[in-house]
């Protein structure tokens, strides 16, 4: 073989194997990438678990002390409301010192919180939600729709309150205290139990 063709058979050579390194160093750098990416996702999933938890844990503790005052104030509320006769019931509710709701013992105000949920936000509007399983999303998503509905009903409350004027009567009042110390105090317990649970399974 002459020196000319052995000189560019080794050229040859020595262009394959330095491609293949490019080519060899092009994958592994797609590969490190990759890794990081998931790496990523994985800590950013992690992250997000943790602030859910936090915020879940948060609303639930808010819970537990609202329950708790309303439950106190139901008992002092249904023994005041057993005194009312029929005649009081009627009167206007701010023209008469026959009912205050102030006369409820412990009465601090309606005691209805806003959930947090930034989180949760926080956690839909980064996309996170597409990365993590399934059903724990399916979790999280049905404990924030129950805590937003939670929301809604408080909302509710407050403005019956709101809108009170020279025209309630005291029976009108009643009502709104019924509301909270029956169907929003059962719908706080309720609550609660559901947070548990979701709490509970996120934690595993």
């Amino acid at each position: 073989m002459s020196k000319t063709r052995q000189t560019r058979k080794w050229s040859l050579v020595k262009y394959l194997v330095e491609l293949l390194m490019v080519a060899f160093g092009v994958f592994l750098g797609i590969l490190v990438s990759e890794y990081n990416a998931k790496n990523k996702i994985k800590q950013n999933i992690s992250a997000s678990r943790a602030f859910i938890l936090d915020e879940l844990e948060a609303n639930r503790q808010n819970l537990l002390n609202t329950a708790h005052y309303h439950e106190k104030i139901k008992n002092g509320f249904d023994s005041l409301k057993t005194t009312l006769s029929e005649d009081v019931i009627f009167l206007p509710y701010f023209s008469s010192n026959k009912f205050r709701q102030e006369h409820i013992p412990g009465w601090n105000g309606l005691g209805v919180f806003e959930p947090e949920e930034v989180a949760y936000e926080s956690a839909k509007i980064s996309g996170i939600f597409h990365s993590m399983d399934v059903n724990e999303v399916k979790q999280i998503s049905s404990a924030y729709r129950q805590l937003h509905s939670y929301s809604e009903f408080g909302k509710l409350i407050k403005q019956k309150v709101i809108v009170m004027d020279a025209e309630t009567v005291v029976l009108d009042v009643v009502g709104i205290l019924d509301m909270l110390t029956n169907d929003f105090l059962n719908n706080e317990k309720y609550l609660i139990n559901e947070l548990d649970q979701t709490i509970k399974k996120l934690k595993r």
